[in-house]
């Protein structure tokens, strides 16, 4: 049985409306409207979550905006200075280029100046041992020529010499030379007897002596004059203690009345050298050294090697070193 219900609706003046309802369906419609308010309620709260997250997310976006335009900025500013730093060092750049262009060129105007130099002094010394070594009879050998053609070839490239492969083959040789060329004097003492005709100091005869007599104390130092091999060290009779050097070029020195020597036989030697001492040995009057320079075996007066030495003691002083390759000159 269906049942109804009247819903009866009275205004002010008593009139009254009545709807007749069935159940059923006021429970349809009140299920419907409940449904609907459910709807709409749930319509609206997730409206408002949507709107909430909106706002959330426009307010994050403006702060990742804001962020990115402040990082515009700094790299703005990072590239500005960057940029600035670059134009500095590239400045620096420049000026470092500059400074070694210049360095450079002044480096080479030194080393030519050096070099000009060098080869004036070398030139200069050449001139002047060239010129000693012509007094005393010393000749510079030529350069050796190579005979032989066979196991060689190439091109021909016609060979230019300057004047620095001759000064420097000139050096290279008048070093040897002189090294070997018994220069300046044994030792300190004053000569006391000269080369050449003299009464002997004995028997008050005339004699001749083949060397300089040079006065000292037993114990004074005695000094090789040129390099060379000790050819003899022992005691010579009349001569006393006695050592002699080969210096390998025909050229032999001498040294008598020794207290005693400190080399021996076969022993190389070099000028300034230490070889003995001042003594009283052999046929003797008194503390001396007796000293003799022999040319191809004959006695020659060392006088004048001690005055090539004197010499050659201003240029020395005055000059700056110069070494001689074969390559290439250097001032030290």
């Amino acid at each position: 049985m269906n049942e109804r219900l009247h819903i009866i609706i009275m205004d002010e003046k008593g009139k009254m409306l009545k709807l007749p309802l069935e159940t059923k369906r006021l429970i349809t419609y009140l299920i419907s409207a409940s449904v609907a308010i459910v709807i709409l309620v749930t319509s609206s709260l997730f409206s408002y979550s949507l709107f909430t997250n909106n706002r959330s997310l426009d307010k994050k976006l403006a702060e990742l905006q804001s962020k990115v335009d402040s990082s515009d900025e700094v790299i703005s500013e990072i590239q500005q200075k960057a940029t600035t730093e670059l134009n500095e060092l590239n400045l620096q750049i420049a000026s470092l280029r500059m400074d070694k262009a210049e360095q450079q060129a002044a480096f080479k105007e030194e080393k030519e100046l050096l070099i000009s130099t060098a080869v004036s002094e070398l030139e200069e010394r050449s001139v002047l041992i060239e010129t000693i070594m012509h007094n005393i009879g010393v000749k510079v050998p030529a350069p050796k020529s190579s005979k032989g053609s066979q196991n060689s070839g190439g091109p021909f490239i016609e060979a230019n010499p300057g004047i620095q492969d001759e000064l420097l083959y000139k050096a290279d040789k008048y070093t040897k030379l002189i090294k070997q060329i018994p220069l300046g004097s044994p030792g300190t003492g004053p000569i006391t007897s000269r080369f050449g005709a003299r009464q002997d100091p004995f028997n008050g005869k005339r004699s001749v002596h083949e060397g300089l007599d040079f006065r000292g104390k037993t114990g004074d130092k005695i000094y090789a004059t040129a390099n060379g091999v000790i050819k003899r060290a022992f005691t010579n009779g009349s001569y006393g203690k006695y050592v002699e050097i080969d210096h390998l070029n025909g050229y032999t020195t001498s040294f008598a009345h020794m207290h005693s020597f400190v080399v021996r036989k076969g022993d190389r030697v070099q000028r300034g050298q230490l070889i003995g001492l001042v003594g009283n040995t052999g046929r003797s009057t008194g503390p001396h050294l007796h000293y003799e320079v022999k040319y191809r075996g004959k006695p020659v007066n060392p006088i004048k090697y001690i005055q090539i030495a004197n010499l050659l003691k201003p240029i020395e002083a005055k000059r700056p070193l110069v070494k001689a390759t074969k390559s290439k000159i250097v001032v030290k």
